[in-house]
């Protein structure tokens, strides 16, 4: 929710201070009339305002997605860095609300009651363009707890006077259920809940950080900078994913198998000091044939087993080549197409500026199979309710540990294309395969 709230809006910085420190002097000015404690009315008026500011009210153009994800992984959030923000915004508000009202239950509920209306407004609310996330509302309510209690501490330390749980309950019951209540109707009658098992990039550990520096020194040498690697929790039974970012680039490493290995070293057309140098690659290419050489040189150096009983390809990127060619190494036995794989662009200059490589240590073993192209075109379009299929494509696909033959079958619904993925021994929909895992869908 805030990683990427200010990038390219300095404007807004600028507002939200001068509306934090307006917030402060009033809470200040009118606790000095009305109540006591001045200073610590201040920082809570001011802290509520940039909360609001950041979540709320910052202008980010977006559309009422009526979502809210449910995640199923509870202490993910807790190992983020956006939860641990999440927690440090919320910290003063149940500071600065025990040092000002004296009442920790209160404050308490009212910084939880705080946290939900801001992800159904996130859901609901045109003008704010983020996500509604209920690792969002845990991470809040631990941070005001903490708050709380770092606040019940402080006063207790200085002899201050706290008002009893049971003063005023009555009253603080009725107006706290009636929060709640009206938040579960709004919840009820305009929010579609999403459920997942993960919804966030996780703060990464040594031996993470260390094994994507070794990987990528292995494709590249030194000629990269780690700036930042996070892990990425895996859906439906895929394996986590290592983003790891450098200054130049990003790459995707599988975890913890590292059989996968995404790399971009630059995204231009113009060559840059980011794309990696061949050794012994002479001129800059200018055809496909030239591009295939260089590749191959890169590729018996560093990836020797994606050019063993594998076929290649060599074709431009861009209309005019104008980001280079790539060059792909395909296995294909007994016609399904297996993991392996290895992909490298290379740039006008003649150096890498893009890698993807998928290499299984284990044997790859097929059941048998009984189902035909056709038979499982007719079976994607049925479950596609009657849509048009193209030419379909026979993969090595590994689901819950086994190996398993697929049909992917390309099917267009409206604009969009999409493969549905057929078992070719039971001819069933796999409707656990997704587009997103990077699987090719077209004749290779």
């Amino acid at each position: 929710m805030l990683q990427a709230v200010f990038n390219g809006r300095g404007e807004f910085v600028l507002i939200a201070l001068a509306a934090v420190m307006i917030a402060g002097l009033v809470g200040y000015f009118a606790a000095k009339r009305l109540w006591d404690h001045p200073w610590a009315y201040a920082g809570l008026f001011a802290a509520l305002v940039a909360e609001l500011s950041v979540t709320i009210f910052f202008p980010s153009p977006g559309h009422v997605s009526g979502q809210c994800v449910l995640n199923r992984n509870l202490g993910e959030p807790f190992a983020t860095e956006q939860g641990l923000l999440n927690v440090a915004m919320f910290l003063p508000i149940g500071l600065f609300g025990i040092l000002a009202v004296r009442r920790v239950l209160p404050v308490f509920l009212g910084g939880a009651l705080l946290s939900v209306v801001t992800e159904l407004s996130q859901a609901l609310a045109p003008w704010v363009g983020r996500s509604c996330d209920s690792g969002d509302v845990l991470t809040n309510t631990l941070g005001v707890g903490v708050g709380t209690l770092a606040g019940w501490a402080l006063v207790r330390a200085v002899s201050g006077e706290l008002f009893p749980l049971r003063s005023a309950a009555k009253p603080i019951a009725i107006i706290f259920v009636t929060g709640f209540v009206a938040c579960a109707v709004v919840w009820k009658a305009w929010i579609t809940p999403l459920a997942v098992d993960s919804t966030s990039l996780q703060i990464a550990g040594g031996d993470e950080k260390s094994q994507a520096q070794q990987v990528l020194a292995e494709a590249f040498d030194d000629h990269f900078d780690i700036a930042n690697v996070q892990l990425q929790s895996g859906q439906n039974g895929a394996p986590d994913t290592l983003m790891i970012t450098t200054k130049t680039g990003f790459a995707e490493l599988s975890w913890p198998d590292k059989e996968q290995l995404t790399v971009s070293l630059e995204n231009s057309s113009k060559p840059g000091p980011g794309s990696f140098p061949v050794t012994g690659a002479g001129a800059a290419p200018k055809t496909a044939e030239e591009a295939l050489h260089i590749a191959t040189k890169y590729a018996k150096e560093r990836f020797p087993w994606g050019l063993k009983d594998s076929y290649v390809k060599s074709f431009p990127v861009g209309d005019d080549a104008e980001f280079g060619w790539m060059v792909s190494w395909r296995s294909r036995i007994d016609g399904v197409l297996m993991p392996m794989r290895l992909d490298v662009q290379i740039n006008r200059a003649g150096r890498v500026s893009a890698l993807l490589t998928r290499h299984t240590e284990d044997a790859v073993g097929l059941p048998p199979r009984r189902v035909s192209e056709k038979q499982a075109a007719a079976a994607a379009s049925k479950f596609a309710g009657g849509a048009k299929t193209e030419a379909g494509n026979l993969l090595a696909i590994r689901r819950e540990g086994e190996w398993r033959a697929q049909w992917a079958i390309p099917v267009t619904a409206g604009n969009d294309v999409y493969p549905v993925y057929i078992d070719a021994e039971t001819g069933k929909v796999d409707e656990r395969a997704s587009p997103t895992q990077g699987l090719p869908t077209t004749p290779n």
